[in-house]
Formats: C-alpha cells, sequence, structure tokens
C-alpha cells in the first residue's frame, strides 16, 4: 500500500490532470443532456398552456337520442375510463356541459332594441358541471327548474351581461315564443380567464351590435332538467371535456400521449373528439428532434475533445516514466506486470468520474440514459495510461529514439488510419444530408459525431502538409541575421508530426466552438429575417379602427420617418362570378407609401411594380397568394371589404407578402391608392406601419385619439374597446428569442462555444509540454551559447506559432464548412419561424481566431515558463 501511495504521490501531477477532464466529462456527460431535458420541457408546457382550449382539450361532443337512457355526469367518468393510461393520468379537470345550439336559440320578450322580433336576440341555455365553483352568488339563487310542470325554466347569468342586456331577477322571456324562462339569479365570476369561461366567452359578455341589424348573442345558466324541457323545441348539444395537466407533461411521456390522444379519436361513446393537441405535440416533437441533433453535435464534439486531452495527458505521464519503465523491462518485468502497476495507479480517476456524474446529477432536469456513456469515458480514461505504457514497454528503442525524428516516419498503419478517418467523415456528411441526424429512435451517435471526425481528419492532413511548407521558411530564415528563426522554424518543420495528438484535438475544439457561433449567427440572422417580414416596419400599430386624420398625426410624431396606412380583415369572402369559394385574409395599402416604410426600415423586400405604381380604376390590380390563384382559375374576381364587394383582376402572383405570416396560403392584397375614390369611403383604416424611432407611448396616444374620434363619428360599437397596440420590431424580435425550444439553442452554442474555446487552450498548452522536456534540453545548450531569457522566449513563439496558427484557422475553416456540409440534416427552419436561411458567415469568426491565436501563445509562454522552473534550467 506505501509503494502504491508513494507511486501515486509521484505522479500526481498528471493524475490529478486525468481526474479533472473525467470529472468535466461526467459534469457534461449527465449534467448537460438534464439541462436540455429541463429547457424542453418547459418550452413544451409553455407552448401547450399557450393552445386555445379546441386544442389543447380532449373536448367530445354529441347529440343525445331522445330514446337514450344516459346521464351526461356519468358519462363523463365512462368516457375517461377508456382513455390510455398515459392521457388519464395527466387529466386536470373535466366537465360536462349541454346547450342549445346558439343561432337557433332565439328569444323575445327582451326589452333590448327588436326583442320581440324573432332572430333578434340569440340566448343560448347552457347546463353542466363546474359553474357553482367558478361563481359567486350576489344576488337570488341557483336554478332549480321543476320536471313535469309547466313552470318557468330558471336561468342565471353573470353581473355584465345582466347590466348590458337589461335583465334582473325576477325578468321572464320566451324561447322561441314557446318556453317561458325565468332569471333567479346574478353571478360574478373569480376568474374571468379562467379555462372553465373558455368554450363559452358570451356567457362571461355578450356579444353587443351594432344597430345594423346583427343580433344579440349572450349564454344564460340553467339546469339538466331545464335542458330536457327544451329537447322537444330544438337539439341539445353535450360535451364532455377534458383539461390536460401540463404540469405532467414531458418529453419523455410525449410518444405515449400522442398515441393515447390518437387512439381516443376512436373512443368516443356516442360522440366525436375535437382537439388538435395530438398533432400538436407532434410539431413540437419535431422541434425537440431538431434541438436534441443540435445540442448532439455540440456535445459529442466537446466530449471527443475531452477524450484527446484524457489521452494526452496519458501520454505525457507515460513519457515522464520511460526511463522507469526501461528499467523494470531490462530487470525482467513482464508488460502485463508493468501495466497493472500503472493500473492500479490510474485508480483514483474512478472518484473523479462518480463525483462528476453526481454534480451533474445535481443539475435539475429530466434525467437520461447517459450513465454508459460516462462509464465507457471513465474506462478509458482508467486504461489509458496502462495501455500507453505496455505499448511503449514493447517497443525496444523506446528510450533513446528522438520522437521528432521517429514520427516523421509514417507507417502503413498511421497512413491506413488517417485514410479510413477520412473515410469516414466523408460518409458520414453524405448519410447527413440524405437521411439527417435523428430518427424515430433519437439522435445517431456516429452521425453526430460527424463535424468531430471532420475536424480530425483535417488535423491529420494539415500536420502532413505544414511541414515541407515550414521546413522551406527554416531554410529561407537561414539566410537571415540570428539564429532564432532558423532554429524556431527548423525545429517546427521537424516536430509538427510529434505534436498530431494536441494539434488534432486543437482543431476538434476550434471547429466545435465556431460551429456553435456559426449556427447561432445564422439563427439570429434568420430570426432578424423572419421580424423583417413580419413586421415590415420599424412599429406597427393595430386598433379596432382609426379615422382619417390618425396618418398625418402619426407621420408627425417626432422620429416617424415614414408611415402607411392599411386596412387588415382576416375574413373576406372572395367571390367569382357571384360564386363564393371561401374566405381569405384580405389586406389594402398604399402602394407608395408601403415602398417607403419598407425602404426606411432597412426590409429586404421590394414590393412589385405593378402593386406600388397601380392607378385608380377598376377592377382593381390586387396581388394573391398562390393558393387564391388556383381557388380563382381565372384572372378575375372580388373581395368583399366592410360590406362591399371590390372587383379586381390578379396583377401578379407572390409567396409571401410582409406583414402576412411566413407561410400564409390565402390572401389578397389590394393597392388602397388604386381603389376609385368613390369606393374608398367604405375603407377605414385599422393599423398603421411606421418606419423610425419614435416613442412608442406617443404613438398609442396619437392611436387611443384617432378611435376615439372615429367613434364619435357615431360608429361606436355597443362593445367598443379603445385599446391601441404599439409594437416595436425589437418586441417582435423577443417573441422568437422566447420560442419554446430556443432555450435548448443558446444552451448547445453556449456550451460549444465556452468549451470550445477553453478546451483549445488546454490543448496547446498540451502541445507545449510534449515537446517541453526536448526544448528544455536544447534550450539549456543554447543558454551557455549566449542565447538570453527573452530570445528564449522567442525562440517558443516561432516554433509554435506555425503550428498553432495553422490548426485554429483550420478549426475555424471547418467549423464554418460543416454547417454548409451538414444544413439540411440541422433543420435551421424550426428555430427562424419557418423561414429558410442559408447559412451566414462571420468576418468576427476570423478575428476571433487570431485572437485566440494569440491567447494561445500566451497560455504557451505560461506553460512553458513554469516547466522550465520545474526542470530549474540555468542552474
Amino acid at each position: 500500500m506505501k509503494g502504491w501511495i508513494a507511486r501515486v504521490r509521484a505522479t500526481a501531477g498528471p493524475l490529478a490532470l486525468l481526474g479533472t477532464l473525467t470529472l468535466l466529462a461526467g459534469i457534461l456527460v449527465v449534467g448537460a443532456p438534464r439541462m436540455a431535458n429541463r429547457l424542453t420541457d418547459a418550452g413544451l408546457r409553455n407552448d401547450i398552456s399557450q393552445l386555445s382550449y379546441t386544442a389543447r382539450d380532449l373536448t367530445y361532443r354529441g347529440v343525445k337520442d331522445i330514446t337514450a337512457n344516459w346521464r351526461p355526469a356519468d358519462k363523463l367518468k365512462d368516457q375517461r375510463a377508456l382513455l390510455y393510461p398515459a392521457v388519464q393520468e395527466r387529466i386536470e379537470q373535466s366537465w360536462w356541459a349541454a346547450s342549445t345550439t346558439l343561432e337557433e336559440s332565439w328569444v323575445t320578450g327582451t326589452p333590448l332594441p327588436g326583442g320581440n322580433k324573432q332572430g333578434a336576440v340569440l340566448f343560448s341555455v347552457r347546463a353542466g358541471s363546474g359553474l357553482e365553483e367558478q361563481v359567486d352568488l350576489i344576488e337570488g339563487r341557483y336554478p332549480q327548474t321543476k320536471q313535469g310542470t309547466a313552470g318557468p325554466i330558471e336561468v342565471v347569468l353573470t353581473e355584465w351581461n345582466a347590466e348590458r342586456l337589461e335583465q334582473h331577477v325576477g325578468s321572464r322571456f320566451l324561447f322561441q315564443r314557446t318556453v317561458p324562462v325565468e332569471v333567479v339569479g346574478i353571478v360574478r365570476p373569480h376568474d374571468e380567464n379562467g379555462t372553465f369561461w373558455e368554450p363559452m366567452p358570451f356567457g362571461l359578455r355578450a356579444y353587443l351590435p351594432n344597430e345594423d341589424g346583427d343580433p344579440f348573442r349572450a349564454v344564460v345558466f340553467s339546469d339538466e332538467p331545464g335542458l330536457d324541457r327544451l329537447k322537444d323545441f330544438i337539439g341539445i348539444v353535450y360535451e364532455w371535456r377534458y383539461r390536460i395537466d401540463t404540469a405532467k407533461l414531458d418529453m419523455g411521456v410525449l410518444p405515449d400521449v400522442v398515441e393515447g390522444v390518437t387512439v381516443a379519436r376512436r373512443q368516443g361513446l356516442d360522440s366525436t373528439l375535437l382537439t388538435s393537441l395530438d398533432s400538436q405535440l407532434a410539431k413540437f416533437a419535431d422541434k425537440a428532434r431538431a434541438g436534441a441533433a443540435l445540442l448532439a453535435v455540440v456535445q459529442v464534439g466537446a466530449l471527443v475533445t475531452l477524450a484527446g486531452l484524457v489521452l494526452l495527458a496519458a501520454r505525457v505521464a507515460v513519457a515522464r516514466r520511460r526511463s522507469e519503465f526501461a528499467l523494470l523491462r531490462a530487470r525482467g518485468g513482464a508488460i502485463v506486470t508493468i501495466g497493472s502497476y500503472t493500473l492500479l495507479e490510474s485508480l483514483p480517476v474512478l472518484p473523479a468520474a462518480v463525483v462528476g456524474g453526481l454534480l451533474g446529477a445535481l443539475v435539475p432536469g429530466r434525467p437520461a440514459l447517459t450513465w454508459p456513456i460516462l462509464v465507457a469515458f471513465t474506462a478509458m480514461a482508467a486504461l489509458a495510461v496502462p495501455v500507453m505504457t505496455m505499448r511503449t514497454a514493447r517497443e525496444p528503442s523506446f528510450s533513446g529514439e528522438r520522437s521528432d525524428m521517429a514520427v516523421a516516419r509514417v507507417g502503413l498503419k498511421r497512413r491506413t488510419a488517417e485514410l479510413s478517418l477520412l473515410v469516414l467523415a466523408g460518409l458520414g456528411v453524405w448519410l447527413l444530408r440524405e437521411r439527417g441526424l435523428s430518427g424515430a429512435d433519437g439522435v445517431d451517435v456516429y452521425l453526430a459525431a460527424v463535424p468531430a471526425l471532420l475536424a480530425a481528419g483535417a488535423a491529420v492532413a494539415m500536420v502532413r502538409l505544414v511541414p515541407p511548407v515550414v521546413g522551406r521558411l527554416g531554410r529561407l530564415a537561414a539566410r537571415g541575421r540570428g539564429a532564432v528563426n532558423f532554429l524556431g522554424l527548423s525545429r517546427a518543420g521537424r516536430t509538427a508530426g510529434a505534436v498530431i495528438g494536441p494539434v488534432a484535438v486543437l482543431v476538434v475544439a476550434v471547429s466545435t466552438a465556431v460551429f456553435s457561433v456559426a449556427v447561432a449567427g445564422t439563427i439570429d440572422e434568420g430570426r432578424d429575417r423572419a421580424t423583417d417580414l413580419h413586421m415590415a416596419a420599424d412599429m406597427k400599430v393595430d386598433g379596432y379602427y382609426f379615422d382619417d386624420k390618425t396618418l398625418a398625426e402619426l407621420a408627425a410624431v417626432p422620429g416617424v420617418e415614414a408611415v402607411t396606412q392599411y386596412m387588415a380583415d382576416g375574413a373576406s369572402d372572395l367571390v367569382v362570378d357571384q360564386k363564393r369559394l371561401g374566405s381569405v385574409y384580405a389586406l389594402v395599402l398604399d402602394g407608395q407609401a408601403y415602398a417607403r416604410v419598407v425602404s426606411a426600415s432597412d426590409v429586404d423586400f421590394t414590393a412589385p411594380k405593378v402593386f406600388t405604381e397601380a392607378a385608380p380604376g377598376s377592377p382593381v390590380p390586387v396581388l394573391v397568394s398562390p393558393g387564391v390563384a388556383k381557388l380563382l382559375g381565372t384572372d378575375h374576381g372580388s373581395v368583399s371589404l366592410r360590406g362591399r364587394t371590390y372587383p379586381f383582376r390578379v396583377a401578379a402572383v407572390v409567396d409571401g407578402f410582409p406583414p402576412i405570416a411566413n407561410g400564409a396560403s390565402n390572401f389578397v392584397i389590394v393597392p388602397w391608392q388604386a381603389v376609385p375614390a368613390q369606393a374608398q369611403q367604405a375603407l377605414n383604416p385599422n393599423g398603421f406601419l411606421l418606419a423610425g424611432d419614435p416613442d412608442p407611448e406617443k404613438v398609442r396616444e396619437v392611436g387611443d385619439a384617432g378611435q376615439e374620434r372615429w367613434a364619435s363619428e357615431g360608429f361606436r360599437p355597443r362593445a367598443y374597446e379603445s385599446v391601441t397596440e404599439v409594437t416595436t420590431w425589437e418586441q417582435a424580435r423577443a417573441e422568437l428569442d422566447n420560442s419554446s425550444i430556443n432555450a435548448v439553442v443558446s444552451f448547445a452554442y453556449g456550451i460549444g462555444a465556452g468549451a470550445g474555446v477553453a478546451l483549445a487552450l488546454l490543448a496547446i498548452a498540451f502541445a507545449v509540454v510534449a515537446g517541453a522536456r526536448g526544448r528544455g534540453t536544447v534550450l539549456s545548450r543554447l543558454r551557455t551559447m549566449g542565447l538570453s531569457r527573452g530570445q528564449g522566449r522567442r525562440l517558443l513563439l516561432v516554433e509554435l506559432m506555425p503550428v498553432v496558427a495553422v490548426a485554429v484557422l483550420t478549426g475555424a475553416v471547418v467549423g464554418m464548412a460543416v454547417p454548409h456540409l451538414i444544413a439540411p440534416a440541422l433543420g435551421l427552419s424550426t428555430f427562424t419561424d419557418g423561414l429558410t436561411v442559408g447559412v451566414t458567415f462571420d468576418p468576427l469568426v476570423i478575428g476571433a481566431s487570431l485572437v485566440l491565436v494569440l491567447v494561445g501563445m500566451l497560455t504557451a509562454l505560461a506553460v512553458e515558463t513554469l516547466f522550465n522552473r520545474r526542470l530549474r534550467l540555468g542552474e
């Protein structure tokens, strides 16, 4: 035991380095996936929680057969019992409801305008579970409709609706002029934003129409006996709604939940399931796979770099004890025996691996099955020194041959290995472009390692190409004055092959960092471009409607460089030859003003001249999407805007038009200036696009004033609220940054950039240590011949600068090239709002690479100085 402790103390430095690298690998292997899983799960929950109830909830809907004998409350439990366990366990709340169809639920006898006219007032009667838990009774009581009597159906309604609909406790009206209905209570909701109210917004706040014949619409609440009284007059629609608890959703159970929801579509008890939860979860799974693929590339690159550093540390440890092993071998020691000694000495890396794994396990997040990777890495770290020791002991000339001359002779085995590496990298690139990084079973480790293989292959090629060039420079330096440049370049030419290990690790580390930065830059630029196309301006103003003076007032706001008004209608009727083809998104805006705003906002988009230069006339020349062009089947048609029909002719077909959302399929763009003057009276702006940097609050004040003036002119709807929404370009950009999977992407390239730079500097230190003993011997002799300390440091820089500089630049080139080579596999459009962008080249990467070379040289000087002091050179 004492001998073992003594040997461990003698090799404490290399063993400590091995242990540190293994500890870092444990944190990376165990902790990084947990953090990524936590961020992904948080993104999943955030995305699902923002969905509307129609997409998020499982809602079964059906019509009850009059002869059927079942209660809706009982079927709520029966339907849930049929669902898969993965879905059942994640149901947070459930409700049943029964209601009359709103458009058929006309009532008479109300004091509202047209209250005695059929169809002027529509009150849907609704019953179900959960109402009493969601409201406070502020007046009267809850419904208790008596069965088998001719008494009225009892209902309650919300306080807001009671006031606007002129109802109170005791009010009566007739349902379809036949069934009497009495208001017996007024209630006040606890939370108007609660999920309970999502299917029935008119139950909270009724629709109050303009004076144009549009009916009032509201929902009143009764009980089950009350609904039964109406089934002979109108169809009753039943719903069973199950709310999924997002807190219990994560990527681990997502496949089971998707399968459960898909099967649930076939499990409806006399009802149909209405939801898009399965498709929404599947879409998120695609995003998560893209994020996991990017993280896997970065993780593998960092892990390969760590593994390379472990081998370099083991090599240093063995090199320091070559004489000791030679003596043991000369005294008859077996190779296996020598290896067993060093194996026992390497066992301290095991506690380091355990500590690293435990530290990684402390990272909050869902665990991932990565322990086998840590076990494999630990085994490599523990066996690296023994295997190298036995390999060294087997070579008869291991103790005296010059390493710089030995590695200059490339054997058949090494050349075969290097060629095999290049073949593996090339094959991996082809497979990546054909298959992508991830599949149904997750990320392919081999394909994720392709960027690292490319970097290692580039390092091998560089080491084979650099020595002749550096040797030629050394011969040229011999003609100059001074011996430092000649000695440094000559030694660099001979020893370049000796540092192939550190060089390969350096290239992989730098390429991983540059790859991460390149991907991050590409995603940032893609999001900038997506925001440009979404906003089409520096600022966007939206409201109900604005009057004609608002445009001039906004143009006068300090900081506004250009402004254009627009009117958007998301549900305009598309008509051809008096035949309605469906609804389209219609956008009306002034072409020339729009062009000025886009130009002043530096948005890279040019509107067609047929739009910007369109002249007044009928039919109006418009731009249409390919989807609308396909629907039309001709070059003319008409679109309805605010109750008025505008004939048009198709001037051009465009794939997109800012600020219409990227990927929109059905839209019509109408040039405001081309609409005849007499027809423009029906057009009122409901938004503006601004270029410049005005104060958002000042813009909002102008917008509110414009809406108030419009409303005061007699256009005010009963439910009108003057709210002006001002969205800046920065706010729209921030929304993309806060998208579901973005945190994982930021985490991935943060690891890649940070770890790549740190490990690159460590690789440079190893490059120094690898030849430090030989340089120390040479430096000792040169010092006796008059070489100063400063010249000694310059000698080190001259020797290392060519190799390190070329290695760093090679890593940078590989890091920039890899995204181009495997761009289809990365799926970067997932992170840029669906916009496909090319991989960008940031010139700053070259500058950063040069800075890394400079920092690396300073690191080399520090390591060399420390090493020389330990060798006690000059004493």
